[in-house]
């Protein structure tokens, strides 16, 4: 059972150890990639490998499974956040072929139809305030809130005013 876990998390787990009785998983992440703590389990970053932690329970009591658990939490939470981003390249590689392919008047009818996903409000973002342009949720860069342009009709003459979004 424990060596079905270990295949599991190969190639990110590079092994198992025991160090004055507590137990210590060797983890290597992909360049980019973010570990983290829990209340449970901690972790010490290699001082020769940038990509290289070495994962243990803060209680020396604790299982390898508690911390093979937060090591398969945190692998599951960085792969997602990379097929996030390939999706979100993908998406907005259709969207550049299409404001290439079409018409002004067919774009300006473009409407985005999302089934079941709210828009990220500012309280999906820790509940603070972001003071610096870009915003990021769950370690992914969300794009800048455009203005909006609107056509204005001054006495007989369109003109166009860009209208500022608060986030």
């Amino acid at each position: 059972m424990l060596q079905e876990r270990l295949n599991e998390l190969r190639p990110y787990v590079t092994g198992i150890r025991f160090v004055k009785n507590l137990a210590v998983i060797d983890v290597v992440l992909r360049e980019g990639w973010n570990i983290f703590e829990s209340d449970i389990v901690t972790y010490k970053p290699s001082a020769n490998n940038p990509n290289y932690y070495m994962v243990f329970p803060k209680n020396p009591e604790d299982s390898v499974d508690l911390v093979l658990d937060h090591v398969e939490h945190v692998l599951g939470v960085n792969i997602e956040k990379e097929k996030k981003l390939s999706l979100l390249k993908a998406k907005i590689e259709e969207l550049k072929v299409l404001f290439t392919n079409k018409p002004l008047s067919e774009l300006e009818r473009l409407k985005f139809l999302i089934e079941n996903i709210n828009e990220p409000t500012l309280e999906d973002l820790n509940g603070s305030k972001v003071s610096t342009p870009s915003i990021k949720k769950d370690g992914i860069e969300l794009p800048p809130k455009i203005p909006r342009v609107r056509e204005v009709n001054v006495s007989g003459e369109s003109k166009l005013k860009l209208e500022k979004e608060e986030h």
